[in-house]
C-alpha cells in the first residue's frame, strides 16, 4: 500500500484525509488538514495510542500449560467446596474453589453445548491457529503484531450468525475483520443472494481470508475493502443500505463509526448494529487503581464515553449484552 509509512519503531502510520482504524486492539490519534484536493493524496498525522495491535505480552498462556502452582491448589483442595469442610481454612479454600468453578466452567460448557459453526468458520479457525503471527509481524508482512486472541471468540461468532439469521439479513457490513471469523459466521447465515462487507486496513488479511474463502461457494458472498474503515465508509455507495451491521474495529472510533453511519443514510429500515467489546476487560466501569494492563486504559476511557453516548442519543435504541468482552445491540428509532 503506497500510503503506508513504517515508523522506527516497527509501527505503521497512516496518510489519509480521515482518522486511522486499527483492527481490534490496535489505535491512533490522528489529525486531519482541513481540506485538500480530491485529485492528490491526502495526508494526515497519527499518533500512536500505547499499543497497536496485539498487546503483546498481555495475551494468556497456552492453555496446556498448566504450571505446578495450579495443580498443587487443585490436588490441596480436593473434596473441599463450599459445603464440605472443618475448619475455617478449609471453608475459605471451599468456597473459592466453588466459584473458580462456577466462574470457570462457563465458557468450556457454553461451547460444548453451542453448535452454530459451521464449515468455513472452521476453516478460518483452523488456518488462525496454525498461523506464526510473530513471524509474519517481524518479517514485515502485517500491519500490525497480531494474535489469536484478537478473533471474534467462537461463542461470539455463533451469536453474531444467530443475529444475522434472526434479522434475515441480505447485506452485512463488518467494520474490523481480522481473520474473518466473524465474517465467515455471517455469511453462512446469509442467503444465497446476500453479501457481507468487510472493511480492514491491512491487505495482509485480505489476502489470508480470500485464499479460504475461495474454497467454498458461499465465500462468493463476501468482500472486503482494504483502508482505513472511516476512508472506506465514506466511499460505500448510499443506495445500498446495510440491514446489519457489526462493529469491531478501533474502538477509539466507535462514535465516529455509527456517526458515518446515520450521517449518510446507510442503514435500512429496523437495520441492527452490533458493536464488540463494550465491557473491554471491565475498564468502562471500573476505576484506574484496579488496572493491571493500564495501556488499555485509554480505550476502556473512549469506550465508556462511547457507551454514555449511545444511551443519550435520541435517535438509538440500545441494549447491552455481557457476552465475552461486551456485545451492544443498536437500533433506529
Amino acid at each position: 500500500m503506497s500510503s503506508v509509512r513504517l515508523l522506527t519503531a516497527g509501527r505503521w502510520a497512516f496518510r489519509s484525509g480521515i482518522a486511522v482504524a486499527a483492527p481490534l486492539a490496535g489505535a491512533s490519534y490522528c489529525t486531519s488538514p482541513p481540506s485538500f484536493k480530491s485529485n492528490s493524496v491526502p495526508s494526515v498525522h497519527c499518533e500512536m495510542k500505547g499499543y497497536t495491535g496485539r498487546f503483546d505480552g498481555t495475551e494468556k498462556v497456552d492453555a496446556s500449560a498448566r504450571s505446578s502452582l495450579e495443580s498443587n491448589a487443585l490436588e490441596s483442595t480436593a473434596g473441599k467446596s463450599a459445603a464440605r469442610w472443618s475448619i475455617h481454612s478449609e471453608r475459605i479454600e471451599g468456597v473459592a474453589k466453588e466459584l473458580f468453578c462456577l466462574i470457570g466452567g462457563l465458557d468450556s460448557y457454553i461451547t460444548s453445548v453451542s453448535n452454530c459453526g459451521g464449515p468455513i468458520m472452521q476453516a478460518i479457525k483452523d488456518k488462525m491457529d496454525n498461523t506464526d503471527w510473530d513471524a509474519l509481524h517481524k518479517e514485515g508482512k502485517t500491519m500490525f503484531s497480531y494474535g489469536p486472541e484478537m478473533s471474534t471468540d467462537p461463542t461470539e461468532a455463533q451469536t453474531i450468525k444467530m443475529f444475522t439469521y434472526m434479522k434475515g439479513a441480505k447485506r452485512v457490513l463488518e467494520i474490523g475483520m481480522f481473520t474473518g471469523y466473524g465474517a465467515a459466521a455471517i455469511i453462512e447465515a446469509l442467503p444465497s443472494d446476500g453479501e457481507c462487507v468487510s472493511l480492514d486496513i491491512d491487505p495482509f488479511l485480505k489476502d489470508w481470508v480470500g485464499e479460504v474463502m475461495a474454497k467454498f461457494p458461499e465465500g462468493k458472498k463476501h468482500s472486503v475493502v482494504v483502508g482505513p474503515a472511516l476512508d472506506s465508509m465514506a466511499k460505500l455507495p448510499a443506495d445500498k443500505k446495510f440491514d446489519f451491521v457489526f462493529v469491531d474495529a478501533n474502538k477509539s472510533e466507535y462514535k465516529r463509526y455509527v456517526e458515518v453511519l446515520l450521517e449518510r443514510d446507510l442503514l435500512a429500515e429496523d437495520a441492527i448494529i452490533a458493536v464488540d467489546n463494550t465491557l473491554y476487560c471491565g475498564l468502562p466501569y471500573m476505576p484506574a487503581q484496579y488496572d493491571t494492563q493500564p495501556k488499555r486504559r485509554g480505550f476502556g476511557e473512549d469506550i465508556r464515553e462511547f457507551n454514555a453516548w449511545l444511551a443519550n442519543h435520541p435517535q438509538l435504541m440500545t441494549v447491552m449484552l455481557p457476552i465475552r468482552d461486551g456485545v451492544t445491540l443498536v437500533r433506529k428509532l
